[in-house]
């Protein structure tokens, strides 16, 4: 009984990093998406000041 209940905070941690990998890889995607687009929107709204309620 004692080596089970050990298992299972070991299991329950495994998931809290899988957990966190994929939290972590969504941050970066979303970061990599995100970037370029505000730069480009930023650029744009910079370089003609006319089109921004176009944005």
């Amino acid at each position: 009984m004692i080596h089970r209940s050990t298992d299972l905070p070991k299991h329950i941690l495994d998931i809290w990093v899988i957990v966190l990998i994929i939290l972590a890889t969504i941050l970066i995607m979303t970061a990599l998406v995100l970037c370029p687009a505000t730069a480009v929107i930023i650029y744009r709204i910079r370089t003609h000041p006319t089109c921004n309620g176009i944005v």
